[in-house]
């Protein structure tokens, strides 16, 4: 884990990642080992709160990932200011700044993964009722 960040509660969302720097566009924020959860645990997973924090590993396999450090704890933005790539080969996530983030600010991720796309895909994906 980078010692400049931070987890913070955010009303209506749970905990949050921030930074107590400011972080350049384009600049790696973090890179995360992940766990690989193979295909069958899936459905036991997906049946646990766990699952509101894996992301997809191999979808076409039903594999899931668990990003450790603070990975699996960043909020969804549609236009986020951080992106996620998922290095299989590694078995790690990189997170990078889309923009520059100024200290203090919360770093967000799109769940979809693309930038601007609609999360509600990401829950519909896990079979989460959103409320």
């Amino acid at each position: 884990m980078k010692p400049y960040l931070y987890l913070k509660e955010v009303q209506g969302k749970g905990r949050g990642v921030f930074c107590n720097q400011d972080i350049a566009a384009g600049d790696t924020i973090e890179v995360c080992p992940v766990i690989v959860v193979p295909a069958d645990d899936f459905v036991l997973l997906n049946s646990t709160p766990l699952s509101g924090y894996c992301f997809y590993f191999n979808k076409e396999e039903n594999t899931l990932s668990l990003a450790m450090g603070f990975g699996s704890m960043y909020n969804h933005r549609l236009y986020p200011n951080a992106l996620y790539i998922l290095d299989r080969d590694e078995k790690q996530m990189i997170f990078t700044a889309h923009e520059p983030i100024p200290a203090h600010t919360e770093i967000c991720i799109n769940y979809g993964g693309a930038y601007g796309e609609d999360y509600s895909k990401w829950f519909r994906d896990r079979d989460i009722t959103l409320l």
